[in-house]
């Protein structure tokens, strides 16, 4: 992948001609694009000449093994890098701004997301940045990823693509990022659920590794491998089941957590695909239950 550039980099953070900046402002008009795709729908799109598919990999070792032919690699920590302050946190307009550019997003790229395994929250996690910064009505997800792209026995490539820098401009101003004060705010209040999105027995208090074992008081939980079945994430009635046997009424906004933010992107998916109003605490339980001064309520200790 390209390194970026100062010269493309100070481009994306200068004003745009009047031309681009019409397509930037564009970006967020109209209808929005799926959320998911299949494997038939990316194969026969391929050639489309706005069509960008990022692979999301760990390594870029593992990218050039192979992946969907002409995809761009993803580095699965440069949407979601970790600080001195938390993990996995959202990155700055400027490190968006960078990134974007890396990718060669253009305001009228359509883009497609790809995972590896089982690795759905994480491509979760780069949808929702994404959309935070004005980039993502035109993105979705490959559902299934790429494991079930390869069964099917579609065409896998080792080659690495050349493309410009890009001229896409993530703006500010998203809302889609909850903080502990947000959270605190909308504890009890039937017009917003939170929801957990780990496992069970860290939602009751077993373990976790935080400071204090819990969940937030009033919130539900929602376990986010409760949402795949394989590799692929439910269909819309599946979805629909689970939320609201956990107590998610539909036309109620959701605010999803879970141990620093990467599980319960799939969480905010879900809840975005089913309708509702959604964010994502991004401290999640990590900030929370590092703080004295905020309540949390621990199963596991009660029922000793």
């Amino acid at each position: 992948m390209p390194a970026v550039k100062a010269v493309a980099f100070a481009m994306v953070l200068s004003v745009l001609p009047a031309g681009a900046e019409a397509a930037a402002a564009g970006q967020q008009s109209g209808a929005r694009e799926p959320w998911l795709v299949t494997t038939a729908w990316l194969q026969e799109h391929l050639g489309d000449p706005d069509l960008v598919v990022l692979q999301i990999a760990a390594t870029r070792r593992e990218y050039r093994q192979g992946h969907v032919p002409g995809a761009r690699f993803l580095w699965s920590q440069s949407y979601a890098p970790s600080t001195p302050d938390g993990s996995y946190d959202l990155p700055t307009l400027e490190q968006a701004a960078a990134l974007a550019a890396e990718l060669g997003l253009r305001p009228e790229s359509r883009i497609v997301l790809v995972y590896t395994g089982l690795q759905v929250q994480q491509t979760a996690r780069a949808l929702l940045t994404l959309e935070q910064y004005g980039l993502g009505r035109r993105a979705s997800i490959l559902n299934g990823g790429f494991d079930v792209w390869k069964e099917e026995g579609r065409p896998v490539s080792t080659e690495t693509p050349q493309f410009a820098a890009g001229t896409a401009r993530p703006t500010g101003g998203g809302r889609l990022i909850a903080d502990a004060a947000y959270v605190q705010g909308r504890l009890n209040q039937p017009a917003t659920t939170i929801v957990d999105a780990r496992d069970a027995r860290f939602y009751k208090g077993d373990g976790g590794g935080q400071p204090r074992p819990g969940h937030i008081p009033g919130a539900v939980n929602v376990p986010y491998v409760s949402l795949l079945e394989g590799s692929r994430i439910k269909d819309d009635a599946a979805l629909r089941e689970i939320f609201t046997a956990a107590g998610v009424k539909p036309g109620t906004a959701v605010v999803s957590y879970c141990h620093i933010g990467q599980q319960a992107s799939l969480v905010w998916l879900a809840a975005r695909i089913l309708g509702h109003d959604a964010r994502l605490y991004d401290g999640s339980f990590e900030d929370w239950s590092g703080r004295d001064d905020l309540p949390v309520v621990n199963l596991s200790a009660v029922a000793k």
